[in-house]
């Protein structure tokens, strides 16, 4: 135990010190926050406002619908980023060096996935306080205690998905050369596939569904359902059911797969089996690489 922690600590040292592969770790992140400041939040009022009429809450209901988005491609591009130093341990035959120690390959693997998880964790929760902030100050109110405590409950969960995930994609990299077109590739399509770019109801229905059996989007519907549940209500108060059920499927706050509107249950039950699928087949592929 002493040994893996020791491990986990160079790991986030090593992390920490490439200033630039933190930088790259947020830049969907950024990425995101510059289109959203300048059309995202004004188109996505724009249309809002043809359903129901304009009020100051409307627009703390749209920024708190980004910042889910946001919190959850947070989880996915740090821990990503974050695998980045099991890639160059293997190509720079640092993990050799490891093993004329007495430490198992397992041991080794276990540091990454371990701190992959940690700095997921620590950005997830920066970027949270950050995002409360970034409400409280544009008119919205924070999350009570209750809420704030189910936010940081789904993070835990989303980085745990996340950091098993790239697991086991960072396994199918051997270089990284590799690596850097695989982060490219993840941090190009995890703004469409957590459906921040283009809302979910507006895609074709080919895309709804990809989106919606991508197991990561779980975690941002969740967070969406979390954060929005109390400026929805103000917004479409008094407005038909039907007009805010049109809304909640448009905007991917609900998923309405062939027809069936997904419970959150079934959401959780999708984002553990996935969690379990993966590290399954993470181990799989450990053990054959390592024959």
């Amino acid at each position: 135990m002493e040994v893996l922690f020791s491990l986990v600590q160079r790991n986030n040292k090593v992390f920490r010190r490439d200033k630039t592969q933190v930088f790259y770790s947020l830049l969907s992140v950024i990425i995101v926050i510059i289109l959203y400041a300048v059309f995202l939040q004004k188109t996505q009022v724009n249309a809002i406002e043809q359903m129901t009429k304009s009020t100051p809450e409307l627009v703390t209901m749209v920024n708190e619908w980004i910042v889910a988005g946001l919190l959850s491609m947070t989880a996915v591009s740090t821990t990503l980023a974050a695998y980045g130093i099991a890639v160059k341990d293997l190509e720079s035959k640092a993990q050799a060096d490891f093993l004329t120690a007495p430490i198992s390959r397992a041991t080794i693997q276990f540091s990454y996935v371990l701190n992959a998880f940690i700095i997921g964790c620590i950005f997830s929760f920066i970027a949270l306080i950050g995002c409360e902030i970034f409400i409280a100050t544009t008119g919205g109110q924070l999350l009570s205690l209750e809420a704030f405590i189910k936010v940081v409950g789904l993070l835990f969960i989303s980085v745990l998905l996340a950091s098993v995930f790239n697991l086991f994609l960072v396994l199918l990299a051997n270089t990284q050369h590799s690596f850097s077109t695989l982060s490219t590739i993840v941090g190009t399509a995890l703004g469409f596939f957590c459906g921040v770019y283009v809302p979910v109801g507006a895609l074709p229905a080919f895309a709804q569904n990809l989106i919606m059996y991508f197991p990561i989007s779980h975690t941002t519907l969740l967070l969406r359902n979390a954060f929005m549940d109390n400026s929805i209500s103000k917004v479409f108060e008094g407005a038909p059911a039907s007009q805010v059920e049109d809304y909640k499927i448009m905007y991917g706050i609900v998923y309405d797969l062939h027809g069936n509107i997904l419970s959150t249950s079934t959401s959780i039950i999708i984002i553990f089996v996935t969690i379990i699928v993966l590290a399954i087949l993470s181990i799989i592929i450990f053990k054959k690489k390592n024959k």
